[in-house]
């Protein structure tokens, strides 16, 4: 069984660095795929706090969540949160 982890990059912007990357404990899939849904939803505080009004983008075929504000597609910043497989080199 593979083990995967959610990535949250928060305050991603166009020309600066500076992102507060977080990680989650290893799971398993279904479990890392339920716990950043459940985490863009504000469910995990903790892990990630999502702005009020905020829009969640889902990108298809992959378990990638975009969080932007709520009137802005093209925003200055915005947060990830990924689903990864940990592959150990």
């Amino acid at each position: 069984m593979s083990t995967h982890v959610v990535v949250a990059e928060i305050g991603l912007t166009k020309n600066r660095y500076g992102a507060d990357i977080r990680t989650s404990e290893p799971l398993p899939l279904e479990q890392a795929q339920a716990y950043a849904l459940a985490a863009v939803r504000g469910e995990h505080p903790d892990f990630y706090e999502p702005l009020k009004d905020a829009r969640v983008l889902r990108v298809p075929g992959a378990d990638q969540y975009l969080v932007v504000g709520a009137h802005r597609l093209s925003p200055d910043s915005l947060s990830r949160i990924t689903v990864t497989e940990v592959v150990d080199a």
